[in-house]
């Protein structure tokens, strides 16, 4: 009798299903720095370079909520340890926050939204905005069919 296999933990992607992977995106970032106008790069590819990660979103939406602690992103977020520390450094070198040490021992940091960060609060009002009226309408529509 052959033994029995123990199911395996599926590994949380980097992404949710249905998003474009890693490879999918390292396209989208190469194309997005070949996007142009009049000769200068395009401000809407180089935003979605920056901030356009599906992560990165959710943690600023959260931030923007008074979220700072890392454990308070993981547990809302549902996110793997090793993905949101990877989010969250890469939020810090680009500028969008700021990592403060509350806690000496054992130490502990939390993370806040930096001016650049902040200004992505009529972003995040604006995606809100639009999904409430049209993912609604897209439920509705498929609901219908």
């Amino acid at each position: 009798m052959p033994a029995k296999s123990r199911p395996r933990a599926a590994a949380q992607p980097d992404h949710p299903a249905g998003l474009p992977g890693p490879r999918q995106q390292v396209r989208a970032a190469q194309a997005a720095r070949q996007l142009t106008r009049q000769g200068q790069p395009c401000p809407v590819a180089g935003s979605l370079q920056l901030i356009g990660e599906w992560w990165t979103v959710l943690i600023v939406r959260d931030a923007l909520r008074g979220m700072t602690r890392f454990e308070q992103f993981r547990r809302n977020l549902d996110i793997s340890p090793a993905i949101l520390s990877r989010r969250l450094q890469a939020m810090v070198d680009a500028g969008l926050m700021q990592r403060r040490r509350y806690r000496e021992h054992p130490p502990r940091d939390e993370y806040v939204l930096t001016e650049a960060g902040r200004a992505l609060q009529p972003v995040i009002a604006a995606l809100r905005g639009w999904g409430r009226l049209y993912l609604a309408r897209r439920a509705g529509a498929s609901k219908e069919s």
